[in-house]
C-alpha cells in the first residue's frame, strides 16, 4: 500500500479467510500464486497452520486479507476446530484429478457447519485443470460434477457459493476467486445480499462500477458544469448593471461550491480585490487538509496491519500453548504410568529373583544331603 494515497473517508475491509480441503490438492500452491513472491507468512508444523496476508485495492477500498492454510492431515483434526474462529469466508479446495479429494469435500464442510454453525461465504475450487488432459476421464472429476455439487450443497445448507477451477501453476482463475469471495464478504459485513451469482463465476464478467460511480457521484454533486465563457463585448452595459442590482453578492467560498473556479475569473472584475487572497488561502488549506488525511489514513492502516498482526500472532501462540499445555499434561501422565509400570515390573523382578534363589538354595541343599547319604 505504500505510495497509494487512501482517501480518509475510506475504511479498510479486513477478513480472515480459511483454506481448507485435503492434502496434496494445491492449496499452498494457490495461496503463493495469489500474494506473489513477496509476502508475510509464518508456518506452524507442529500445529498444522500455514497463515499469510495480503492487502490490495478492491475498486478503492483497501481490503486486507489474513489466509490461513489448513493442513489437510487427520493428524491434526483436532486442533482445526480453533482455527475456523473469526473466519469470514472459505475456500474449499479439491484436485480435479484426485476423485478421492472431491468425494472428501463434503466432509470438509461438514465439519465446518459443525465448528461454525452458518457458514460464511463460500468458494469452491476444482484445482489442477491444467493437468486433467493427460489422466483418464474415468479417473478426473468433471466440470459439471463440481457445479452440481456447489448447487446442492449451497441450497441444502443455505450458503451463498460459487463455483470455479482453477490452475495452480498457470494462475489461471486465481485472482477471480480471492476477489469475487471479497466481494460476497464485503457484502455480508454491509448487510447486502450476497451477489453469490448463481453457482458459477463468469470470468468475463465486467468489473463492477459502483465504487467508481460512487466517486463519479461525489464530482456531480459538488461541482456544476463549467458554463461557456460568453464574450464579453456580447453584454451590453445595462444587462450587466441588472444582474449587479437585482443578485446580491454570494460569497467567495459558496461561489466555490457551486461553480468552477476557473469559469468565475471570466466574470466581471466589480470588488474582486477583496477576495485576491482568500481563494489561495483556501486552496492551501484544502491541500492542507488532504495532505493531513492522507497522512492519517496511511498512519492508521499502518497501525492496523502491525495490530491485526499481533492479534493473529497472540492467537495462533496461544493455541500453541494450549496444544503444547497439552502435550505436556499428556507427557506427565505417560512418565508417572511408565515410572509406575517400572516399579511394578522392579518389584516383580525382586520377587521372582526370590523365589527363584530360595528353590535354587533347596536344591542345592537336597542335592548335598544326597551326596552326603550316598557317600555314607
Amino acid at each position: 500500500m505504500e505510495g497509494v494515497y487512501i482517501p480518509f473517508e475510506l475504511h479498510r475491509r479486513q477478513f480472515k479467510v480459511c483454506l481448507i480441503g485435503d492434502g496434496f490438492v494445491g492449496k499452498t500452491s494457490i495461496r503463493r500464486s495469489f500474494l506473489g513472491s513477496v509476502f508475510k507468512r509464518s508456518y506452524i508444523a507442529t500445529l498444522g497452520v500455514d497463515f499469510a496476508q495480503k492487502t490490495f485495492l478492491m475498486g478503492k477500498t483497501p481490503v486486507y486479507l489474513l489466509i490461513w492454510d489448513i493442513a489437510g492431515q487427520p493428524l491434526f483434526q483436532g486442533l482445526r476446530r480453533r482455527y475456523y474462529e473469526g473466519c469470514s469466508g472459505l475456500l474449499l479446495t479439491y484436485s480435479v484429478v484426485n476423485r478421492e479429494s472431491f468425494d472428501n469435500a463434503s466432509k470438509w464442510l461438514v465439519e465446518a457447519h459443525g465448528f461454525m454453525g452458518k457458514l460464511p461465504p463460500l468458494i469452491i475450487i476444482g484445482n489442477k485443470i491444467d493437468l486433467r488432459a493427460s489422466h483418464p476421464v474415468e479417473e478426473t472429476v468433471s466440470y459439471e460434477e463440481g457445479q452440481a455439487f456447489t448447487k446442492r450443497f449451497g441450497e441444502k445448507m443455505n450458503t451463498p457459493s460459487i463455483f470455479i477451477e482453477t490452475s495452480a501453476l498457470t494462475g489461471e482463475n486465481i485472482d477471480e476467486a480471492f476477489k469475487s469471495l471479497t466481494e460476497m464478504m464485503i457484502d455480508e459485513a454491509d448487510g447486502r445480499p450476497v451477489r453469490s451469482e448463481g453457482i458459477q463465476l463468469r470470468v468475463d464478467r465486467p468489473t463492477p462500477i459502483h465504487e467508481d460511480m460512487k466517486d463519479a457521484d461525489i464530482v456531480t454533486s459538488e461541482t456544476e458544469p463549467v458554463k461557456p465563457v460568453t464574450d464579453a463585448s456580447s453584454v451590453g452595459p445595462t444587462e450587466s448593471s441588472d444582474v449587479a442590482t437585482s443578485e446580491p453578492a454570494i460569497p467567495f467560498a459558496a461561489r466555490m461550491e457551486a461553480t468552477d473556479y476557473v469559469s468565475s475569473l471570466h466574470e466581471p472584475m466589480t470588488d474582486e480585490r477583496p477576495f485576491m487572497e482568500s481563494p489561495t488561502e483556501i486552496l492551501n488549506l484544502r491541500a492542507e487538509l488532504e495532505r493531513a488525511e492522507s497522512e492519517l489514513a496511511n498512519v492508521t492502516l499502518d497501525l492496523d496491519t502491525t495490530l491485526l498482526n499481533l492479534k493473529n500472532t497472540v492467537h495462533v501462540k496461544r493455541i500453541m500453548y494450549e496444544h503444547l499445555k497439552r502435550q505436556l499434561s499428556e507427557t506427565r501422565q505417560e512418565w508417572s504410568d511408565a515410572y509406575e509400570e517400572y516399579m511394578r515390573i522392579n518389584q516383580r523382578k525382586k520377587a521372582e529373583l526370590d523365589k527363584r534363589n530360595k528353590e535354587i538354595t533347596e536344591l542345592r541343599e537336597r542335592i548335598r544331603k544326597a551326596e552326603r547319604s550316598r557317600s555314607q
